[in-house]
């Protein structure tokens, strides 16, 4: 990074605050999709962005990876339901850790103000180059604000600083010191103030346990040295430092006229540069606007006296030193001909030579609060605005990017909790390692979420497929639907690809995937036919007593299939030797169908709201389940078919212990009738899908409600 020419170019050229009176001043119309940090990957190749709205309802984050040489979108994480506050690269560029703060619900519609009283923080490890999420950790308070999150140097521990509020309620008083509470701001004559708690902790890279709790006093910055020997944390006047490999306090640097609120260390480990802030507040209308000075002390980090000290500069609230150490970067708000403005200060330590650059507007909400330079100094990224990064090629000084809110082509606001809508979810499915579910919804496609984060990982919708009947097979790997006009098809759901399917005769009455989603079955008039999804090829027809059936069932392992009709007539085959069992009879209209494990037993539902179990190999009715209020449309069994789970019109899904024929537990929550039901494979998980195209994900253990996919 060549600087030194640099500070006589920026001298010549920086733009007058008068000059930029020209523009119109920017204006916040709404916080949805604020940068909270940037951070280049270790090669400088990528530049990742972390995004979150302001607003808990649109439970709202992503992470945005730009390629630096090609500015284009590599892609995009939005497996978030809060902000994400803060990103780290690992050392080898392969894995990003972020901090997030999450607004996790405890019911399926949730107001605001509910899901602020329980904000969960997260540490999510994902893999750079697909975007997968590799480990989760989430912090047991119910009342995360951020979550800070720092790879150490040689990569194998992980600073992470969790900040939690509480809320009281003062009256205002002109001797506030925001020292202690930054950016907590007050109501003229009184209101809800935010309380913040800091837990500092390093925890090991890989498993996530907590190595050393350092600090549990107030929120602030830390960074690491470069060699990883120590770290620094501001802690109110002070900035504390520890000794990383035995988590003890070595020394604390105190006297500050202020509060040292940025700090970096130089790459060679000799300085500590140290923005501290006099704070004072300004009367704005209804509100205490807190805004500050700056001046910044240079360190020598063998004596910890003071080398350097630049005053008055503005409001500092980010600072970086470039790769070789002789020249600090400073961003915030630079006072420049009496004015403070949105800009970066350069400052070479051993000369004094200072020169500013204006980033742009007079806003303070544009004041440069996160920065970044890539290792080798080519490049320097900031945020020049609440959704604005900017990123400066340092040999010509010019911008090079600039990323926006609408910068993703494919970037849409995700709907709101609180969209009510009548398409249903009509049929689920877990991948075979359980880490994402598909969905078809009724009128719009199909879905494959991540189950651990929500994020939507692929889309499939097509004009014709839309309205189509659906179903989805149990491993999650192939979706198969009928048009109106009777046209078969399915689609990959992994690859994306969707083939047409020629039917042996007119438009059949029910249809269904096996398991794998290798073969349909396919129900016609006194006919079932089987067909192979891949060859597309007829592989079995079997003759049907059942003039319409118009529900269809394979048994897991496929080699069982059983159909009902309207009337409650029951059959079921054996594929191999196509074979009829013997036939159940049944008076009631069947809603649902489903093969237990084992193939010896056969569940079906009816209007009436009763689940009978029968024996496959007599035909006679095992058991009959009654508490459902209303009729039930979906079933499902576990993988070692220990429990099964229903769910219908009464809005509710019960889970029944099968070896005792008992209900043990019923959830609660749906707005709109159930209409699918699916197991992960480890059984941990249970999601139903209902109307308002949402799938809910509950935990079998306790009941309680995971997650909500939209």
């Amino acid at each position: 990074m060549k600087l030194v020419p640099v500070l006589f170019f920026l001298s010549a050229c920086v733009i007058s605050s008068e000059a930029q009176r020209g523009d119109a001043p920017r204006i916040i119309t709404d916080l949805d999709d604020v940068v909270f940090a940037v951070s280049f990957s270790p090669d400088g190749n990528t530049l990742a962005i972390a995004r979150g709205a302001s607003d808990p309802a649109q439970r709202y984050g992503r992470i945005e990876f730009w390629d630096t040489q090609s500015g284009s979108l590599r892609h995009v994480i939005k497996g978030f339901d809060g902000p994400v506050r803060s990103i780290s690269f690992s050392p080898d560029g392969r894995t990003l850790v972020s901090g997030s703060s999450e607004y996790l619900t405890g019911k399926i519609q949730q107001s605001t103000r509910a899901m602020l009283t329980t904000t969960r923080g997260e540490l999510k490890w994902w893999d750079v180059q697909t975007g997968d999420l590799k480990r989760k950790l989430t912090l047991p308070s119910d009342h995360t604000y951020s979550l800070t999150a720092a790879y150490s140097p040689d990569g194998k521990q992980i600073a992470l600083d969790e900040s939690s509020y509480n809320f009281v309620f003062m009256q205002t008083s002109s001797g506030f010191d925001p020292g202690g509470m930054r950016a907590a701001p007050m109501s003229r004559g009184g209101g809800r103030m935010e309380l913040f708690a800091s837990d500092l902790k390093l925890l090991d890279a890989q498993t996530g346990a907590v190595t050393f709790k350092l600090d549990t006093s107030r929120s602030g910055t830390f960074v690491f040295s470069p060699d990883g020997a120590l770290m620094a944390k501001e802690n109110g006047k002070e900035i504390r430092l520890w000794n990383i490999q035995t988590g003890r306090e070595e020394r604390r640097l105190k006297g500050f006229k202020g509060s040292p609120n940025t700090f970096a260390f130089s790459p060679d480990g000799k300085y500590l540069a140290v923005a501290v802030t006099k704070y004072y507040h300004e009367d704005a209308g209804r509100m205490i606007r807190v805004i500050g000075s700056s001046s910044v002390q240079v360190f020598d980090v063998r004596t910890w006296q003071v080398a350097f000290q630049l005053p008055n500069i503005g409001m500092v609230n980010s600072m970086a030193f470039e790769p070789g150490g002789k020249f600090l970067l400073i961003g915030g708000l630079i006072h420049e001909q009496e004015q403070a403005v949105p800009g970066l200060k350069l400052w070479e330590l051993q000369s004094g030579k200072v020169a500013n650059f204006h980033t742009g507007g007079e806003d303070f909400s544009q004041a440069v609060d996160s920065l970044a330079i890539s290792r080798n100094g080519g490049l320097l990224a900031f945020k020049s605005g609440p959704d604005v990064v900017q990123v400066i090629d340092t040999q010509s000084w010019k911008v090079k990017y600039s990323f926006d809110k609408n910068s993703d082509p494919d970037h849409e606001r995700p709907a709101s909790r609180f969209l009510l809508t009548l398409k249903r979810v009509i049929a689920l499915g877990f991948s075979r390692d359980g880490t994402s579910i598909s969905g078809q919804i009724e009128g719009n496609g199909i879905k494959r979420w991540d189950s651990r984060t929500g994020e939507v990982k692929k889309r499939f919708s097509d004009q014709e497929s839309d309205n189509a009947i659906g179903e989805v097979s149990e491993d999650g790997t192939k979706a198969a639907g009928m048009r109106e006009d009777g046209t078969l098809y399915v689609r990959d759901l992994i690859t994306g690809e969707q083939r047409t399917l020629t039917a042996p005769g007119p438009a059949p009455s029910a249809f269904t995937l096996s398991a794998n989603g290798e073969s349909l079955a396919i129900a016609y008039s006194h006919r079932l036919i089987l067909l192979s999804t891949i060859t597309g090829k007829t592989v079995r027809s079997i003759d049907s007593p059942l003039t319409k059936a118009d529900r269809i069932a394979f048994s897991v392992d496929g080699s069982m299939v059983a159909a009902t009709d309207e009337n409650g007539a029951i059959r079921t085959w054996e594929l191999e030797s196509g074979q009829g069992l013997p036939a159940i009879a049944s008076a009631a209209r069947t809603t649902a169908l489903r093969f237990a494990p084992g193939n010896r037993i056969l569940a079906t539902a009816s209007e009436d709201g009763s689940v009978n179990l029968w024996d496959l190999r007599s035909g006679a009715l095992s058991s009959r389940l009654q508490k459902h209020s209303g009729a039930v449309n979906a079933i499902a069994f576990s993988s070692d078919g220990t429990l099964m789970a229903t769910g219908g019109d009464d809005r509710t899904v019960i889970i029944w212990e099968m070896a005792k024929g008992k209900a043990r537990r019923t959830l609660k929550g749906h707005d709109l009738t159930v209409t699918s039901l699916a197991f992960s494979p480890d059984g941990s998980i249970l999601a139903s899908g209902s109307g308002n195209a949402s799938v809910v994900l509950w935990n079998v253990s306790n009941g309680q409600l995971n997650r909500v996919l939209r």
